[in-house]
């Protein structure tokens, strides 16, 4: 009878061991943060594409050299960047998709990051820029160069913070972007 309960005990106990290896298997498998460090090599980023800065506000912006000033901000903070396709290791895609205020103006920018070699972006954000305050907010009638040179800082702002935050992700690995579920 000892015999037949040491028997069916170590059954049991190989039993569980075998689950628990298959489990903790598994788990580590889909687990994102032990994944990456066992079987993915963080990608570095050395040089950027960008794309052409798109208006999505409905409104009529000086779209003109917006390019070229994500470029020098990218460039600002250590990265190769040239504007349009060529040899980048990843591609910079920017939208400017709201323009608020009246005198100090508020530009939000939505941009994507996407490796040369991937389709689905490893970052995908929104960031605010703000125009310096000297433009009165009390004018009746603002004077439209010095709203759309509010606008253009604005925006240029937020490129900047664009730029931040790629540098910030890219230290950091530039993990895969998944959407957060809710």
């Amino acid at each position: 009878m000892k015999e037949k309960l040491t028997i069916a005990a170590m059954a049991v106990l190989l039993g569980v061991g075998l689950y628990y290896s298959v489990h903790n298997a598994k788990q580590s498998a889909d687990d994102p943060a032990v994944s990456s460090s066992i079987a993915n090599v963080a990608p570095v980023v050395k040089s950027i594409c960008v794309t052409p800065t798109q208006n999505l506000t409905r409104k009529n912006l000086a779209m003109d050299g917006l390019d070229g000033e994500f470029v020098a901000q990218l460039t600002k903070v250590g990265f190769v960047s040239q504007k349009g396709a060529g040899t980048c290791d990843a591609t910079a895609h920017a939208e400017v998709v709201d323009i608020t205020g009246r005198g100090r103006k508020t530009a939000r920018v939505d941009f994507r990051l996407t490796l040369a070699n991937e389709r689905v972006p490893r970052i995908s954000s929104s960031v605010e820029g703000k125009s310096g305050g000297s433009v009165s907010e009390f004018k009746i009638n603002p004077d439209s160069k010095e709203s759309a040179g509010a606008e253009r800082e604005a925006i240029v702002a937020a490129l900047g913070k664009t730029a931040a935050q790629i540098d910030a992700a890219n230290r950091k690995g530039l993990r895969p972007w998944s959407a957060k579920e809710r």
